[in-house]
């Protein structure tokens, strides 16, 4: 019965803090609706013409807004727009099929001739100058009969013209014209193959060129046969001509369109930051909501209730996933209102910096999301970072009005940042990450710039917001984390280093009344952390948690037997329940005391949990001598509190503590006794239940007592024995003792 009530109560436990994180997801969502809802729209945007405006209006910013159009400047984008259109060159390609009917005619002959029967190499020769319609000489006319493969041949001829004819080839006249605009691309098209490209004027091919182009192939294609080459190039230098033509209809086409595209240039009005706009009972007049219209528009007031209801079901959505997410990966996280808590407070206070940001006009480039991922991987772990990081990149693009860019730079710059600060031991490293996001967000921001065709000015600035962005973001968490590790009683690696200060009162105390406890809270340090570093547990955790895992010994110090010093055990005059009381409550005084001084829970875990629900074997074998059976004791009596070990760290600390105040009871120390000695402890705890809590495998174990084994063996390596040190009369008495012997 007991069972089953403790069933349903940790059922019932469960059940309410999944509520309590429910209804604190539940209050996030609730309050950013209702920043975004404030912060929408500014209260003037429903003011009309002729209206008596209730309050006096400034500018919150610096902003231009259009008047009337600038018919100059608008003909002029029109005119710009229109040259920046190339003129049209199609591609004939019949002037490339006329060539190669030609080559084909031609080489068709060769063979012809060639199989004459008969007829002497001269004769041949004769017979096909006279079958072609061009001049062909006689020194020509004999290679191309001599040919061994006719067919290679005119390839090779063929993929010389194809080569000019493919990149278009125009005459000089045409060329000329085009050159003498600066700069001027034009557009080749190739109907045939569906190819466009667009090249500078003067990187046009003309006929000359053409030809020199077609001798380079050659030389490539034939690069032994000089003769061959000289002969092929004298057959095919008659067919390059130009194969392009002159598309007027289309390019006018092309250029009217773009001048219809072109903008319409407004004449702008310039109002500055804190400039009045309407006087509080003045009449509002056209010009006035011109500029409040402007001012609104910022804002995103257009469909207002459409655009909240967007925002709001993103963000329910986004949570959705995040919550998924955590589900799956995270579990504990979610069991811990307090941590969902945590991560709610940053998401939020991300938005709201993120809206401040944007309703200010300042660059969206500036908003601090780096420090809400580099806080929690310090305070949480790597993967609530990410996600949240990813999630909040995405909802702050689009609050920014749908920019793909600024998810991405925050998002690249969050991760760095994540990736850069995580196992952080110095508040230097903080600095650092902040450094690493300025330089991600810079080469990022300027990409984008690149790719959008920004001007560069614009794009350095906002680089220049970029690398802002990652100092704030490292001075936002060097700020914000010691209130958010106290508020939420939460321990990082830096705090863990604070706390292994030999000169922390604790320590110090623990070091003077019991000094024994101490030199064996630092080898149980020692061996935690080479046993958590091979299976990639907290190392800095689990030596700092066994530092303090004894302190609980301090008052009573000289009832544990490494604090004895050679003095009679206190416990031979007790008896050995009362013995194993005193030991026991070492854990809940050491608790006390944790408590008293403020330290993390997390630290306290190791108090409460390095000897588990174990038995202390000693006093209840006293015990069991005592008694006529072993149903007179109760076990429960001579074993610790507990709880068993919940995390790798804490279980870990429970082996260590059991192995090293095992191992000083070790007569002869050697490697092959240490390692029987590790396993057997580490077995017993294991058949005692004592793992059955925390996430360690039997991978996990065998890693762990190979690296106890590995520590204790250079703890009680075998010294060389030195010779006695003895004064000079010493050595001589014994150099003179010698000398009788040996008489």
């Amino acid at each position: 019965m007991f069972k089953i009530g403790e069933m349903f109560k940790l059922k019932e436990m469960y059940k309410s803090r999944v509520f309590y994180s429910s209804l604190i997801v539940a209050g996030f969502c609730m309050a950013t609706f209702a920043i975004l809802y404030v912060g929408s729209a500014p209260s003037f945007s429903r003011l009309k013409e002729a209206d008596i405006s209730m309050r006096t209006i400034y500018a919150p910013y610096d902003f231009t807004y259009p008047t009337e159009i600038d018919k100059e400047e608008t003909e002029n984008s029109r005119i710009e727009f229109e040259a920046r259109i190339p003129s049209v060159l199609d591609i004939d390609s019949s002037v490339q099929d006329a060539a190669f009917a030609d080559l084909d005619n031609f080489f068709n002959k060769v063979k012809e001739t060639s199989r004459i029967p008969d007829l002497d190499e001269k004769e041949k020769t004769e017979a096909l100058e006279a079958k072609v319609d061009f001049e062909l000489s006689n020194k020509d006319a004999t290679i191309f009969l001599q040919l061994k493969d006719v067919d290679r041949v005119r390839k090779i001829a063929k993929d010389a013209l194809e080569n000019i004819f493919l990149v278009g080839v125009v005459t000089q006249e045409n060329k000329t014209a085009l050159l003498e605009k600066k700069d001027q691309r034009v557009l080749i098209r190739n109907m045939r193959y569906k190819i466009e490209r667009e090249p500078k004027a003067k990187e046009l091919v003309d006929e000359k060129e053409a030809k020199r182009i077609v001798q380079d192939t050659l030389e490539r294609l034939i690069p032994k046969g000089r003769q061959t080459r000289s002969a092929v190039y004298n057959l095919i230098k008659k067919d390059v001509a130009s194969n392009t033509r002159l598309n007027n209809e289309e390019t006018e086409e092309r250029r009217a369109k773009a001048r219809e595209d072109a903008p319409v240039i407004y004449r702008r009005e310039t109002v500055k930051k804190n400039e009045l706009i309407v006087e509080k009972g003045k009449k509002v007049t056209k010009d006035d909501i011109v500029k409040l219209t402007q001012i609104t528009r910022v804002h995103f007031i257009v469909n207002r209730t459409s655009y909240l209801s967007g925002l709001f079901m993103l963000l329910i959505g986004l949570v959705f996933v995040a919550a998924l997410y955590l589900i799956l990966s995270e579990k504990k996280i979610i069991e811990k209102p307090k941590r969902i808590l945590l991560i709610a407070i940053n998401a939020f206070l991300a938005i709201l910096a993120s809206l401040v940001i944007i309703q200010s006009q300042q660059p969206g480039y500036l908003i601090p999301l780096a420090g809400v991922g580099m806080m929690l991987v310090l305070l949480l772990n790597v993967n609530v970072a990410f996600v949240t990081s990813l999630m909040l990149s995405i909802y702050i693009g689009v609050i920014a009005g749908g920019k793909l860019e600024l998810t991405l730079v925050l998002f690249m710059g969050s991760a760095l940042g994540i990736y850069a600060v995580r196992g952080a031991k110095k508040r230097s490293q903080i600095f650092f990450a902040g450094f690493i996001v300025s330089i991600v967000n810079f080469f990022c921001i300027v990409g984008v710039g690149f790719l959008n065709n920004m001007a560069k000015e614009a794009t350095f600035a906002a680089g220049i917001s970029g690398i802002a962005n990652g100092i704030m973001s490292s001075f936002v968490v060097i700020g914000l984390l010691p209130v958010f590790e106290y508020t939420f009683n939460l321990i990082t690696n830096i705090t863990l280093l604070e706390l292994s200060d030999s000169s922390n009162p604790l320590l110090k105390e623990l070091t003077i009344k019991a000094p024994g406890t101490y030199h064996h809270s630092i080898l149980v340090g020692n061996l935690a952390e080479e046993a958590c570093n091979s299976i990639g547990a907290n190392s800095l955790l689990a030596r700092v948690g066994a530092y303090y895992h004894d302190i609980g010994k301090t008052e009573k110090a000289a009832y544990f037997v490494e604090n004895e010093s050679g003095t009679p055990s206190k416990h031979d005059k007790l008896t050995p329940s009362m013995s194993a009381l005193i030991i026991t409550n070492h854990a809940k005084d050491g608790i006390e005391l944790a408590k008293k001084h403020k330290l993390n829970d997390a630290i306290i875990d190791f108090i409460g949990q390095h000897h588990g629900t174990g038995l202390i074997y000693y006093f209840y074998q006293r015990a069991l001598e005592k008694v006529k059976s072993e149903k007179e004791l109760k076990e429960e009596e001579f074993r610790y509190p507990g709880p068993k070990p919940q995390t790798k760290e804490t279980a870990i600390v429970l082996l260590a503590d059991s192995v090293e105040a095992s191992s000083r009871m070790l007569s002869d120390p050697t490697p092959a006794r240490i390692r029987g000695l590790v396993q057997k402890i580490i077995n017993n705890k294991f058949i005692d239940g004592q793992l059955d809590e925390c996430d360690l495998t039997l991978r996990d174990l065998h890693k762990i007592a190979e690296s106890f084994v590995r520590v204790l063996t250079g703890v009680f390596h075998v010294r060389l024995e030195y010779p006695e040190v003895k004064t000079k009369k010493e050595r001589q008495n014994a150099l003179k003792n010698k000398s009788k012997q040996s008489k």
